[in-house]
């Protein structure tokens, strides 16, 4: 049997070009390396759906059959969002699912989510999946179709009623087209949608609602129309952008402040989960409301697991992947968290600007991206990590390498996900900003010259 590519296994799920990286056959390859993992740990039945991109329905297929061929019951959920995926899995006994999806990668690529016994299949656990020397006694499992979206809202919508609010949904023709605006409205809003209907050829925008320039449309629609807020979401659903009704582009960690302080008002002495992205704000106001902040690396199965260590209620990353373990189910599901923000709103009767006014405002970028070779981005991380000099500060190496002054700080990591570094920058001031930027800057050239130089990303 031939190799897979060894590249498409992630650190938190496996993804790759279609169809030069992943396609049908090796789909089949992986999911026998899913079948014996599931036989290892007595799962004989599996949720599987996949997201709106033009490779999914065959992607799907080729997975189904190749877990009934070797003994695995599907539930076939067919179009869905990964929260609609993960809560699907929740319902059933296995607590078992693998999405086919591409998340907000381009549209050429595509990819697996996976989560086994209700704990999501990462590290060494991924990379094992691509071993093809498995010998597997062919044996039939059945399939079954479910549809599994009126359940979802039903469960949202027995816990509040909105009133009219109008609210602008922005779903990057990606998944999300197929719930949230139907979610929306079941709970009282006025619901005006741009890009809802799925088309895996992402025509109008990529599916990160994390890049401002991908919610120009979003914004401006907000403002013709007098929304209250905006909402946006990537391919799969589960990362979630938002607007205020002036068109103010909110950064998920200002949404996490918010949520915050609402979950711990009845939860005091309780944990939130942030990754190393987000502001030094987000832990100030944690504590403030009697919450004990625990910052985590970036990355879904690391935010999820942490949750369960310290039975957090609430999780998020700088990315838009927001976790509700309160009144929800602890994996990060963008509509549920877009009902939330709306609910706060209602609840408040205060408008989304206002009620961040409460909080600290520091000098902050957001989320930068370095294009590097994939085989090397982990590499560079590690060089810089050995040879950079940082007077006056403490460094974690959490994940990359954070670096803490008085006045701000500065991250630099490499994506798990894309071919690319991450920074971000925060300051106390915009001088202070202005400066660690400059510190980053100086030292990645000493080590790395022949790469962009950060400030002209800036």
């Amino acid at each position: 049997m031939s190799e897979l590519i060894k590249s498409i296994f992630r650190e938190y799920d496996i993804r790759g070009i279609f169809p030069d990286e992943l396609n049908e056959d090796s789909i089949a390859k992986i999911a026998k390396s899913i079948a014996q993992k599931c036989h290892q740990e007595s799962v004989a039945e599996v949720v599987i759906a996949r997201d709106g991109r033009l490779s999914g329905p065959s992607l799907l297929e080729s997975l189904q059959e190749s877990l009934n061929m070797h003994g695995i019951n599907t539930i076939n959920i067919g179009l869905a969002t990964s929260p609609l995926l993960y809560f699907a899995a929740k319902k059933q006994a296995s607590k078992s699912g693998i999405m086919i999806t591409g998340s907000h990668n381009p549209k050429n690529y595509n990819g697996i989510k996976l989560v086994i016994n209700d704990k999501p299949v990462s590290g060494t656990e991924i990379f094992q999946l691509s071993k093809t020397d498995i010998s597997l006694e062919d044996s039939a499992g059945e399939n079954r179709f479910l549809d599994i979206k009126d359940d979802y809202i039903n469960e949202v919508k027995n816990s509040f009623n909105f009133k009219n609010l109008k609210v602008v949904v922005d779903c990057g023709n990606g998944a999300a087209g197929i719930i949230a605006p139907e979610l929306l409205r079941a709970v009282g809003c006025e619901v005006i949608e741009i890009f809802c209907d799925v088309d895996g050829n992402f025509p109008n925008h990529h599916p990160d609602p994390g890049k401002e320039k991908n919610l120009v449309d979003l914004i401006e629609k907000v403002k013709e129309v007098s929304a209250d807020v905006g909402v946006a979401f990537d391919g799969d659903g589960d990362r979630l952008g938002a607007v205020t009704s002036s068109g103010r582009l909110i950064y998920p960690d200002q949404m996490m402040m918010l949520f915050s302080k609402k979950i711990l008002s009845s939860n005091e002495g309780k944990t939130i989960v942030f990754d190393v992205k987000c502001s030094d704000f987000l832990p100030q106001i944690i504590k403030e409301n009697d919450g004990i902040p625990f910052m985590s690396p970036t990355g879904h199965f690391h935010i999820k697991n942490n949750i369960k260590k310290y039975n957090a209620v609430l999780g998020g990353e700088m990315s838009g992947h927001i976790f509700f373990n309160d009144d929800w189910y602890g994996f990060d599901d963008a509509h549920y968290s877009g009902f939330r923000l709306i609910k706060i709103l209602i609840e408040n009767e205060s408008e989304l600007s206002e009620l961040l006014g409460e909080f600290p405002d520091g000098f902050t970028t957001p989320e930068i991206n370095l294009d590097v070779d994939e085989d090397k981005k982990f590499q560079i991380v590690d060089e810089f990590k050995k040879s950079a000099s940082f007077e006056n500060a403490s460094v974690s190496m959490l994940d990359g390498l954070r670096v803490e002054y008085e006045d701000g700080w500065g991250l630099l990591r490499a994506s798990n996900t894309t071919p690319k570094l991450v920074l971000r920058f925060e300051g106390t001031s915009q001088k202070s900003l202005d400066d660690i930027i400059r510190k980053f800057n100086d030292e990645f050239q000493k080590v790395h010259p022949n790469l962009d130089k950060i400030i002209d990303q800036i």
